[in-house]
């Protein structure tokens, strides 16, 4: 008879509970806001640039926070998910965390009532609607930050944004990547020296939000981490790696090699989120394997956010794209665990990435080197009696600013913006600035930016540097001929006395079909669109612009267009005149 034993397993007991581990994770962050509070508020303080309470604003904006946080889950609980034992409830929830992370990601002059909204959406939104610590896929603090720089963020610049009130003096860049992408220059004294060296990047002694400066105290945060077993080194270690190792290879485009690489991995708060957010327990993967999956994918984001798209910064947008594909990274690093080949593809496509999208970077970004702005096209150049006319696109925050140029013997005449989508204009419009530019053309490259908005004044002033530089080189030949027009009559019916004309032309978005009826005698007697995708058509009908058209279409040339909707209004203008110009002709 077969006789069955009982005995105990060979288990480990470890003491390192969630409680535990939650107040190592406060213990690691201790550093950095011991130092936020030092550069923020005691410096400016001692150089007599702040007050007492202003001294205390650091400290101020991260109790807020948490005291939020916490309140925002103990109503949810109460109200929305009735707990009978709330106090049990948010002991376990670790309520406090979602807004000491958000506070520490916030620029010190983040007004307090946004500061309360963006913590309260941290924790609610974030956290609670998953089902609460444990259950969010996306990082609560980054959710909140998001949202406070996606609905705020004008408001919060303009309020005083990064710079601690000893900065305000001492730098014009927000932060020393937005003044990288806004500059176009390469070289250390223009990208570093205007912050001091590269230790004081490694100290923390720059612009930047509240805990995301300091290299130095993340990464004793890192060990404190490392030696109370709260995290692993994987992904921290492979996300910093491959940010150097790709920033490098950009840089070698360039002739710039160490300092570039450390430039870029101790700015815009890449430690802190390297060390403190991407290795969030419950927002991360698990195996070993797909933490390196998870480092790399992370480093390839950021430097593609950072050097192909308007975003300067990168960490925040990379972190919360990759929370969406952790359940995806899991699976291949538990897939691998028993099927090494499982890991080959994915590995190989990474590591492909982080040499082929720096070279492409760094190939594309020398063309400057070689006298052409990357961000700067002439759309149309034409010379007239008046002078060389210009109409140039030049890259700002958001996307295109669109202008027309005037210029003759050297000089600027006449400088209008046509259309733009900058988030920031109200800065440059209080500041005067197109016109600070208009009467400071002889001293373009030493004239300081606006700040606060930073990337589209500086986007305006290399508009003008670039088609002055142009017009110099002294080829005025009319280039508008070059151009693929954009307009075409689709069709043409005569009936009953009357040319009905189709035609298309390109507006700000897609083309705008119209339909455009003639008599015989060339008088309009219709104007109608047909289709078109237009993002400000709204304006068009607000300002009865068809009847207007109608009314005045004998002005030809000397047709207004309509403010807020120039490019658009100008498209269906043109269509008139293509059609008068046709009929002419004809006759």
């Amino acid at each position: 008879m077969t006789k069955i034993y009982q005995t105990v397993g060979t288990f480990q007991k470890s003491d390192e509970n969630t409680n535990n581990i939650m107040k190592n994770l406060i213990l690691a962050l201790i550093p950095l806001i011991i130092f936020s509070f030092l550069k923020n508020g005691l410096v400016p303080y001692l150089n007599q640039d702040a007050t007492f309470i202003q001294m205390l604003r650091p400290i101020f904006i991260i109790l807020i926070a948490v005291f939020t946080s916490m309140m925002s889950e103990t109503l949810y609980m109460k109200f929305v998910l009735k707990k009978d034992n709330l106090r049990a409830s948010l002991k376990d929830s670790y309520a406090a965390l979602p807004g000491l992370f958000l506070a520490l990601t916030l620029p010190l002059y983040t007004p307090i009532s946004i500061v309360v909204v963006g913590s309260a959406i941290a924790s609610i939104i974030g956290k609670m609607i998953f089902g609460g610590f444990g259950q969010n896929i996306f990082n609560p603090a980054l959710i909140g930050r998001l949202f406070i720089f996606s609905a705020y963020g004008a408001n919060i610049i303009s309020n005083g944004g990064y710079l601690n009130l000893s900065e305000l003096d001492a730098v014009t860049s927000a932060t020393p990547l937005s003044n990288f992408s806004t500059t176009n220059a390469w070289d250390y004294d223009s990208v570093v020296r205007p912050y001091g060296n590269l230790f004081n990047f490694f100290l923390g002694t720059i612009p930047g939000s509240l805990g995301e400066t300091s290299a130095l105290f993340a990464i004793i945060g890192l060990f404190i981490l490392m030696y109370k077993k709260v995290i692993k080194f994987i992904i921290p270690i492979t996300y910093i790696a491959t940010v150097f190792v790709m920033t490098f290879i950009i840089g070698a485009f360039h002739g710039q090699y160490l300092w570039f690489s450390l430039f870029h991995i101790f700015s815009g708060g890449l430690m802190f989120g390297a060390i403190f957010m991407a290795t969030d327990p419950v927002t991360s993967p698990i195996t070993k394997k797909a933490h390196i999956l998870y480092g790399f994918f992370l480093g390839i984001l950021t430097v593609t956010f950072r050097f192909l798209t308007p975003e300067p910064e990168g960490v925040l947008t990379s972190i919360l794209t990759m929370n969406m594909f952790v359940f995806i990274i899991d699976k291949i690093g538990i897939k691998a665990n028993f099927n090494m080949k499982k890991f080959i593809a994915p590995l190989a496509v990474s590591l492909l990435l982080i040499i082929l999208i720096p070279v492409y970077v760094g190939y594309a970004s020398t063309k400057e080197e070689d006298g052409m702005d990357p961000n700067f096209t002439i759309i149309n150049r034409e010379e007239t009696d008046e002078g060389v006319y210009y109409e140039v696109s030049q890259k700002g925050y958001v996307g295109n600013i669109i202008a027309s140029i005037l210029v003759d013997d050297g000089k600027i005449i006449e400088f209008e913006i046509i259309n733009h989508n900058e988030s920031f204009w109200h800065i440059i419009s209080d500041a005067n600035y197109v016109n600070v530019l208009f009467e400071e053309q002889d001293n373009l490259e030493t004239l300081d930016t606006v700040s606060n908005a930073t990337i589209t004044s500086d986007a305006l002033k290399r508009m003008l540097i670039n088609t002055l530089e142009d017009y110099l080189e002294g080829d005025f030949t009319d280039i508008s001929g070059e151009i693929e027009k954009d307009y075409e009559i689709l069709n043409k019916v005569e009936e009953d006395n009357l040319i009905i004309y189709e035609v298309k032309n390109k507006g700000f978005v897609a083309d705008i079909v119209a339909s455009i009826t003639l008599n015989s005698d060339g008088e309009l007697i219709d104007y109608e669109v047909i289709s078109h995708s237009e993002s400000y058509y709204q304006d068009i009908e607000e300002a009865d612009y068809i009847n207007y058209l109608k009314e005045n279409y004998l002005l030809e040339e000397e047709l207004d267009t309509v403010s807020g909707a120039t490019i658009t209004s100008d498209a269906m203008k043109e269509m008139l005149l293509i059609v008068l110009e046709d009929f002419n002709n004809e006759e």
